[in-house]
């Protein structure tokens, strides 16, 4: 929507830059003008709001596809305010040409990150590092670990880890880990779902896994 927004705003603008048009009706439409884009302020601002909160791309979408209007707008009354002030009728499509190309980026980056929520990408970089730093917390237990492996889907995020435990620990003083670990994790980190495996430290068995590891890093 934000795109052919822009579109359409280039497509009009165009011929009026060739063959410039007086503007009419100034007083009405800048009424009209004022009060929608005071009212899709608000909307956009409460979206983009819950779009963070809940952490929705499609809120968030509409919320930027209203902050667009707004960002129109303003050009829209600087283009009048301009064309009146010097009389060039040209700078009105000229002012919508800018305003259409500050739409397109916006426009692109959230088809990007829409993109990226459909091919299930890792979650964000400093969630990762929240969760590295919790498991590093054990390290003074002797607690270590790898295969550490996360994905997001829409607001959904799924992460999985191997915890590398002293082999003399019983399995109860494991499982207790375990769930403190991922408490940790579900405390700091909304909507996510993680899973671990304990494996004793010492058995080379443990550390066939590590090609994990090495295949993320690749990736």
């Amino acid at each position: 929507m934000i795109l052919l927004a822009a579109a359409g705003i280039i497509i009009t603008a165009l011929p009026r830059l060739f063959n410039p048009v007086p503007l009419e009706q100034i007083g009405l439409g800048l009424v009209i003008s004022v009060t929608a884009s005071l009212i899709n302020l608000a909307v956009a601002l409460v979206l983009k709001r819950a779009g963070k909160k809940y952490n929705s791309i499609t809120l968030e979408a509409d919320g930027r596809h209203l902050m667009t209007d707004v960002v129109t707008t303003a050009g829209v009354l600087a283009g009048i305010a301009l064309v009146w002030l010097t009389g060039w009728l040209i700078l009105d499509p000229i002012i919508a040409l800018l305003l259409a190309a500050n739409i397109i980026f916006p426009g692109y980056r959230l088809l990007i990150r829409s993109g990226r929520g459909l091919l299930d990408a890792s979650v964000p970089s400093e969630e990762l590092a929240s969760v590295k730093s919790i498991l590093d917390s054990y390290k003074d237990q002797g607690v270590s670990y790898h295969a550490l492996r996360s994905r997001q889907a829409a607001a959904r995020k799924f992460m999985v880890v191997h915890l590398l435990v002293p082999g003399d620990w019983t399995v109860l003083k494991g499982h207790l880990l375990a769930e403190q670990f991922e408490t940790q994790v579900i405390e700091n980190i909304a909507n996510v779902n993680i899973v671990t495996h304990i494996e004793p430290i010492g058995d080379p068995l443990s550390m066939m896994d590590t090609k994990i590891d090495r295949e993320i890093i690749e990736q």
